[in-house]
């Protein structure tokens, strides 16, 4: 385990750089319904993002000013170019590699669990997080508004329905860039692209069905969840390989850290009612998801197994 840990990172730091704002690009425009314009902003932010890590990364006493500092940064260059775009969009996708939906989920996992110590310390820093990352944007807004003069934003800073998205046909195809680059983030070997593609693409779809399609919102990330951890489970039994790995892109494209971000931010805004139905509806889709993965687990291996799905990290 420690070699694991200490071993160096697949990909060189200018990958690792560029891949934080292909990201961006990619989720501003399948999760946030940024436009064409929104991404190619989110896509600048992002390599921001990506430089600031390489430098948490370098020197020890900035990792703990890296997330509050990324956002406040964000905030600030978002609402600088926010005339030329939704802020909304544009803020979330740029920090998306910060948002804590994948912490809050695995915490989640861990309590129902009954492992309470580690479930406890993961919900709670999911918590933290996402109030550190909505402060941080509300910092860097109103340093720009003391800059210019003017108040940009009166009401909620992330409201993503003021964005203009794309057509939900053009997903599918921004949406394996988004996997492939998530894969580069956890550090996925090039080999497993196409196997975690796939996987993530038939529960995308799974999900895109039922929630925009046939418009069950609050069952589309059970099933989602379930089809993921299935397929996983059964590609892990006949490939040998760990079924989290498969899984995690995925999952990833299901947490719902944005939401926690949202929330918080609408609190901060002085929007209580919101705040809390949008921190309600980012615990409640943890349990879906929590209850897809448990079931799908069951399915596969009745009598549990080590290497199952639900292995957290």
């Amino acid at each position: 385990l420690e070699q694991i840990i200490t071993a160096p990172p697949i990909y060189a730091w200018y990958w690792q750089v560029l891949n934080w704002g292909i990201l961006s690009w990619s989720l501003c425009l399948v999760c946030f319904g940024g436009s064409w314009r929104d991404s190619g902003l989110a896509f600048v932010l992002g390599l921001m993002g990506g430089v600031l890590s390489l430098a948490a990364g370098k020197f020890s006493g900035y990792t703990n000013l890296f997330e509050v500092s990324v956002s406040i940064l964000t905030g600030l260059l978002g609402a600088a170019l926010s005339q030329w775009g939704c802020f909304a969009a544009i803020s979330l996708s740029a920090t998306a590699v910060l948002l804590p939906g994948l912490v809050m989920t695995t915490g989640v996992i861990e309590l129902s669990s009954r492992h309470m110590v580690s479930g406890t310390v993961r919900v709670f820093y999911a918590l933290i997080l996402a109030f550190i990352i909505a402060y941080g944007l509300l910092i860097g807004v109103q340093i720009y508004n003391k800059i210019a003069g003017n108040p940009l934003f009166d009401g909620a800073l992330l409201d993503l329905t003021q964005c203009h998205p794309l057509t939900q046909w053009s997903w599918f195809g921004t949406f394996p860039i988004g996997i492939v680059n998530i894969a580069v983030l956890v550090n996925i070997h090039w080999r497993h692209w196409i196997s975690v593609t796939l996987v993530a693409g038939i529960c995308y779809g799974t999900f895109w069905l039922f929630r925009f399609h046939l418009g069950l919102e609050d069952l589309a990330p059970v099933v989602a969840s379930f089809v993921l951890g299935l397929v996983a489970n059964i590609w892990s039994k006949f490939t040998g390989q760990t079924a989290y790995m498969i899984l995690l892109p995925g999952e990833m494209f299901l947490v719902p850290g944005s939401v926690g971000v949202r929330g918080f931010s609408s609190l901060l805004s002085k929007e209580g009612g919101q705040g809390l139905t949008l921190a309600l509806q980012m615990i409640t889709t943890c349990l879906s998801i929590m209850i897809g993965l448990f079931a799908s687990s069951f399915m596969v291996y009745p009598r549990g197994k080590q290497n199952s799905a639900l292995v957290t990290v």
